[in-house]
């Protein structure tokens, strides 16, 4: 009992603490304030060296631009149409290009004139702004997917290592392509809601029809379709469908997406015909009054419609490129009977990548 009551009395009884004298607290209080001083005095030099930095970028800009002057305007992507993605993969280039847009103009802003970027320099630049939106990212996928086929097709019978590598290569990245898909449905949606797929306002009002109810109306069933075939393949014993045949179907509704995109490419090219033949009429008006501020402001607005016109007409190519691939993924015995054979079809697939690639660094760098 001793030996319990004093295992009790030493649990509950807590030792006692030293109560620091008058001159250890005084030492302490000047420590404490000390401290407090030096992180003032560290915050009040960062907080001036922040001012500093601020005022210079202004009189570099005052300096490099003018006082009333502002920084040159890089050229606008043109968002006009929707991007098509191999295997049926649809995307805006809106947000990805407009974000690439506003990097680059921030660095031509607080750039010296003196000291141009070297070429790593734009490369990093151009690469960072391409690979960071899910848009564009996919594009790079589509080249290495179809390079990769092209290779391995070419060595088939030369390397017999390096051509099934590079085949097994083709159809894992082909495969991963899929998951970039699961954005889709609710993009579709948005398009079909607020009628964005049109890429603003026309004149002629079947563009926004067909963007809405043709084109984004066919993507708001082709992607759950899709993800329903892509999991029939990855997960068969718990999603027990057809997989090819379910993604038969969704070639269907892509099949109507491409239809759509040429019509209201088409209609948006002659849209803009139209109001580039007026502009050059009211052009020449202007260099005959020799009207100089006019005749630069419609020269900008020249370039930017014939820059528009170049996307719309990559964008038709782009469509031919997919037709055929798409009518021949949506017949019923596309895996087993198909339509065109390996070599035509990949073809097309890798010729419509690296033209999707120029379009995209078109559209960013003018």
């Amino acid at each position: 009992m001793a030996g319990d009551g004093d295992f009790v009395a030493s649990v509950t009884a807590p030792p006692r603490r030293s109560v620091p004298s008058f001159t250890h607290r005084i030492q302490y209080s000047f420590r404490a304030r000390a401290w407090r001083g030096s992180a003032l005095h560290i915050f009040l030099c960062f907080f001036y060296l922040l001012q500093h930095e601020e005022m210079s970028q202004l009189r570099l800009r005052k300096h490099t631009y003018g006082k009333d002057e502002d920084p040159p305007e890089l050229l606008e992507c043109d968002s006009s149409s929707w991007e098509i993605g191999s295997d049926g993969d649809a995307s805006t280039p809106d947000a990805a290009s407009k974000d690439s847009n506003k990097e680059t103009k921030l660095i031509t802003e607080l750039s010296s004139p003196n000291t141009a970027p070297s070429a790593l320099d734009k490369f990093l630049s151009t690469h960072g702004a391409f690979s960071g939106s899910t848009f564009t990212a996919d594009q790079g996928l589509k080249i290495l997917q179809w390079s990769s086929w092209a290779i391995s097709y070419a060595t088939q019978s030369t390397h017999s290592n390096l051509s099934p590598s590079l085949r097994k290569l083709y159809n894992e990245v082909g495969m991963a392509r899929y998951v970039l898909r699961f954005y889709g449905f609710l993009q579709s949606l948005e398009g079909y809601r607020s009628g964005s797929w049109a890429g603003g306002t026309w004149d002629n009002p079947r563009i926004a029809k067909i963007a809405k109810y043709l084109m984004a109306g066919s993507m708001l069933f082709y992607y759950p379709l899709e993800h329903v075939a892509y999991a029939g393949w990855q997960m068969p014993k718990l999603v027990r469908v057809n997989a090819n045949k379910v993604s038969a179907i969704s070639c269907v509704f892509w099949t109507t997406y491409i239809v759509g995109d040429f019509w209201v490419s088409c209609l948006k090219w002659k849209d803009l015909k139209a109001k580039l033949g007026g502009l050059r009429e009211v052009l020449v008006k202007s260099k005959r009054d020799d009207d100089k501020l006019a005749v630069a402001d419609l020269s900008r607005e020249e370039q930017t419609l014939v820059n528009k016109i170049r996307h719309i007409k990559v964008q038709l190519v782009r469509c031919l490129l997919f037709i055929l691939p798409a009518i021949n993924w949506s017949l019923p015995n596309w895996a087993t009977d198909p339509l065109l054979s390996e070599l035509p079809l990949n073809s097309l697939m890798l010729v419509e990548a690296y033209t999707s690639v120029y379009q995209s660094l078109r559209s960013m760098y003018g």
